[in-house]
């Protein structure tokens, strides 16, 4: 029996209802991921450590796995108690090996102070903070960082101008945890590249992600049943989501399909109550503003976080999906388009070309080219024969994306990992 320890950022839904608390909309690829683990390898014994804010240190066993949940005072610093309670978790599980998911928080950094017994830790690569850092402003001007902040900034010190400091502080924690670790499972190029660079000695595994598991029913996105001339974008919460960059693209769309609507997916910008406003951060503040001065307040709709239905629910309703980020690695949300067949076009960023075939699988352009993205968005809202790129693409992704193939895979992992013990 292989004893697999597994630190995650997010509660899996099982242990979710033994807390009695709602299952966060964002942890379905991780719990998805462990399911097919599990079904495919029956050698497998699962332990999961997760943050916990409770100053508490608890241990759970809900079906036939073994939860930790770790007090964590803070998810950028690392406390001596966070340490101790790794440490403890790690002896109680006697691990094979560890598996770390996320990099860039402080529970990663406390796990790998705590692994005094030298258990082979393996890193799954999400995003990396590292290369993050010099996009995470999303290029906005001095100026629009200077001037839009909110009484919440002041409070959290999610000032836009803090962004790449914000992301400097996890980097050092990213490359702490990289630089004292052998195994690295990635999956793009980029990250590849990037994990040699801040440590050239690690032993790089090749897997790609399993997503969300309603992404792999018959749910199958049409032109005919879409909302034509409709533009969905699932993140618009940070300056490196790049949101802007589809307001700014906006105008120029308009003067073709002057009924064209955008929804994003984040908090509403365009509140009116007082008590929603005060929820507002200064990105949040910079694009209503931008909205209200390009005057696009009849063609955007803010829809709130959405639950994982709620978000397939709106790939499949749009004409175009857009993923504008400043940066990536291979962000789950362009997969998910692309397994719905959903016509995407996204940032030439990161380890995206590696995701994406321009023109068979999807459309790429710029981030800074506003202009190109418009121009792009214009000529696919004008097509009325868009089923070959659909097929494409969900051929493409069902085949990257194959449940039973990335379990596999992961499990031979795990094998060369400890043979090499």
């Amino acid at each position: 029996m292989k004893r697999i320890l597994w630190v995650s950022l997010i509660k899996f839904p099982e242990l979710c209802k033994a807390l009695n608390e709602s299952v966060p909309s964002h942890c379905g690829w991780l719990h998805s991921s462990a399911e097919q683990l599990l079904k495919y390898d029956a050698n497998i014994s699962l332990g999961v450590i997760v943050y916990s804010y409770e100053l508490k240190y608890e241990c759970y066993h809900i079906n036939g796995r073994t939860y930790y949940m770790i007090p964590s005072p803070s998810m950028g610093k690392v406390h001596k108690r966070q340490i101790e309670a790794c440490r403890k978790a790690i002896n109680d599980f006697k691990p094979d090996i560890i598996h770390i998911h996320g990099t860039e928080y402080s529970l990663a950094k406390a796990v790998t102070i705590a692994n005094a017994s030298s258990v082979p830790i393996l890193v799954n690569i999400q995003g990396l903070a590292t290369p993050y850092t010099r996009y995470a402003d999303g290029m906005l001007s001095i100026k629009d960082q200077l001037f839009n902040f909110t009484p919440l900034d002041f409070y959290r010190g999610t000032f836009i101008w803090n962004a790449k400091c914000s992301f400097a502080k996890r980097a050092e924690c990213e490359e702490f945890v990289l630089r004292h670790v052998n195994y690295v499972v990635g999956r793009t190029q980029w990250d590849y590249d990037h994990s040699l660079i801040i440590n050239p000695h690690i032993q790089y595994f090749f897997m790609n992600e399993t997503l969300r598991n309603s992404f792999y029913d018959d749910s199958k996105w049409c032109l005919e049943n879409c909302c034509r001339h409709s533009i969905f974008v699932s993140n618009s919460g940070s300056p490196l989501k790049g949101a802007h960059q589809v307001l700014k693209a906006l105008p120029i769309i308009l003067k073709y399909y002057p009924d064209v609507v955008v929804k994003f997916c984040g908090s509403n910008v365009l509140c009116k109550d007082f008590k929603s406003m005060l929820h507002m951060q200064g990105y949040h503040l910079y694009l209503r503003r931008l909205v209200k001065k390009l005057k696009l307040e009849k063609h955007v709709l803010f829809l709130g976080t959405l639950s994982e239905n709620e978000m397939k629910s709106e790939f499949l309703k749009a004409n175009v999906y857009v993923l504008p980020s400043a940066i990536e690695n291979s962000p789950n949300s362009l997969c998910e388009a692309q397994i719905l067949g959903v016509p995407a076009i996204a940032s030439y960023a990161g380890g995206i070309p590696d995701l994406v075939e321009h023109g068979k699988t999807g459309f790429l352009y710029r981030y800074e080219e506003f202009e190109m993205l418009a121009q792009i968005i214009i000529r696919v809202l004008e097509t009325n024969n868009l089923e070959t790129l659909s097929t494409q693409e969900r051929e493409m992704a069902m085949n990257r994306h194959n449940r039973e193939n990335n379990a596999r895979r992961l499990s031979n992992v795990y094998n060369q990992i400890l043979k090499n013990q």
